[in-house]
């Protein structure tokens, strides 16, 4: 049977899980210690329970450093995830007003469930490389990406969330302040909009219409 060795080696799902097994009430901790072992071989649980209790031990013993989990992980300049090259957004000013908005809105949802939400949270901080045309954020790849940054290895992705959560915590009032004022902005110019009359009727009979206004020219 084959496990991880290292806790950057195992991938951001297996990590996932692991987080949920270890905050499972339900089960005892021999039924977690089967399940922890399941998780990181992808062997079925009764494979695991079938195990001789020294090769249990052992490999209890060889992976006993998910019960630690480090805090300094590094944030990779790009990485491959299912052979797709990954390329994370790892400064301030090269965050997009989207991106910031999506993170905020993804972050409030997950109701401080962020490790359930690690794929989805990432997807949005990280990018596929694109030689021509540039490495862009684009809200259209979000699931793909969330998709593949389950089989990322930890090592490579998830001290990026760490960043963007510390991040987050220290500058949340003024994102929120920031955030709050552009909607109202939006909607207020929104509101101005539909409430000028000549402006709507303008919209409505066709005016700013390129083939439109062109046509009423030859017409006339």
């Amino acid at each position: 049977m084959k496990v991880p060795y290292s806790f950057e080696d195992i991938t951001l799902s297996q990590f996932m899980q692991l987080h949920e097994n270890e905050i499972n009430k339900s089960i005892d901790k021999i039924d977690k210690d089967t399940k922890r072992l399941s998780i990181l071989s992808g062997e079925s649980i009764e494979f695991i329970e079938e195990l001789p209790f020294s090769d249990r031990q052992n490999f209890l013993n060889k992976t006993a450093y998910v019960n630690t989990p480090p805090t300094n992980l590094k944030v990779c300049k790009r990485f491959r995830a299912k052979g797709k090259l990954l390329v994370p957004t790892t400064s301030l000013q090269d965050m997009k007003v989207n991106q910031l908005v999506d993170f905020y809105a993804l972050l409030k949802s997950a109701n401080g469930e962020y490790i359930k939400q690690a794929n989805v949270l990432l997807a949005v901080m990280f990018k596929p490389f694109k030689l021509i045309g540039g490495t862009k954020y684009s809200p259209e790849n979000h699931a793909k990406i969330s998709e593949l940054l389950l089989s990322a290895k930890v090592g490579d992705c998830l001290g990026l969330l760490f960043f963007y959560l510390d991040f987050w915590k220290q500058c949340e009032p003024r994102i929120v302040h920031c955030l709050t004022a552009a909607q109202k902005t939006i909607e207020e110019t929104m509101s101005e909009i539909m409430n000028d009359k000549e402006f709507m009727d303008f919209l409505n009979n066709g005016g700013g219409n390129i083939m439109s206004t062109n046509a009423q020219k030859t017409k006339g």
